[in-house]
């Protein structure tokens, strides 16, 4: 099945960058790059996402129409359809990068999705000048240092998430008497992060080194739209992996070293917790990582082929 089709005959140049399949389209309206048919090639295990040096182009995704001008990019779900079309003169970069190299949650994933201009947030203007180069450089590393370049990307990715996730409670409009609440949460989150490692972390701890109830502590988070237990419990599976991601890819026994160093007492309570929020086993995250084994990878052979970009 051809998943990329062009209402021209536009130049493609495919190439690979580790894990990463990196394709450059070239040409000249009108071009249409198009994944009419998501689910059939194993594209599901996916993400795309396109930078354009050059040109500009409207993208067509979960039921939107978005501008994007050169020097942006877009995230787009490369299990759901979606179009973009170029209205001028363009060059544009499109990665397919495996899901679980980036190693996010579905809900986090989701914050990723649509076009980031260049008036985003730090770790986007951080980010695109980076893929570019990568795009435009990939076939001059050798294969360890390209694997740790995507992987490095990859790990952008996540970051951006966070930050865009972030900003959306920061800029939600707060009730009276949200705002020390808020200050008050982020004392508190302030402090987890600095004792994340101690396994006698708890509300009742914080709520003492606060001077304030377990009760109010509760109500903090509650208003936050998560709870203290399960924000403690994300913060340290976010350590763990990205712990996981840079140890040396012999330390067959680092996973349980990592969960306890982080606070999991259970290695299989750790496992668990890790596969729910990731969908992936923390080993497998390991080894992913480390070795450059991305099984979901080859999962999206059939769209990269058919995208011009080659195996």
């Amino acid at each position: 099945m051809r998943h990329a089709t062009s209402t021209i005959d536009g130049h493609v140049a495919p190439c690979r960058l580790g894990a990463l399949r990196i394709a450059t389209h070239r040409g000249s309206a009108p071009y249409v790059l198009e994944n009419p048919e998501p689910g059939q090639a194993g594209d599901t295990a996916l993400v795309g996402v396109g930078t354009q040096p050059d040109g500009r182009a409207i993208l067509s995704h979960r039921g939107l129409l978005l501008p994007c001008a050169p020097g942006e990019a877009f995230v787009v779900d490369m299990s759901q359809p979606w179009l973009l079309r170029q209205l001028d003169d363009f060059r544009l970069h499109l990665h397919l990068v495996p899901r679980n190299l980036v190693g996010l949650s579905d809900e986090d994933l989701a914050s990723l999705w649509g076009v980031h201009g260049r008036s985003g947030h730090g770790v986007t203007r951080l980010l695109v000048p980076l893929l570019i180069t990568a795009a435009e450089s990939a076939p001059s590393y050798a294969h360890h240092i390209a694997h740790h370049i995507a992987g490095s990307l990859a790990d952008l990715l996540s970051t951006m998430a966070m930050e865009r996730k972030a900003a959306h409670c920061a800029a939600a409009v707060r009730p009276e008497g949200q705002d020390e609440r808020a200050r008050t949460a982020q004392r508190i989150r302030h402090f987890v992060n600095e004792n994340l490692a101690d396994r006698a972390l708890s509300p009742e701890h914080i709520a003492a080194h606060h001077h304030v109830s377990v009760r109010h502590v509760h109500k903090v988070f509650k208003g936050e739209g998560t709870t203290l237990s399960r924000w403690i419990s994300r913060r340290r599976l976010e350590e763990c992996r990205r712990e996981l991601a840079r140890l040396d890819p012999e330390s067959a026994s680092c996973v349980a070293a990592v969960a306890r160093r982080w606070g999991f007492a259970n290695p299989t309570h750790f496992s668990r917790s890790f596969r729910a929020e990731y969908g992936i086993s923390p080993s497998e995250w390991h080894r992913i990582r480390t070795t450059g084994g991305v099984e979901s990878a080859e999962g999206g052979r059939q769209f990269a082929d058919g995208a011009g970009l080659g195996t």
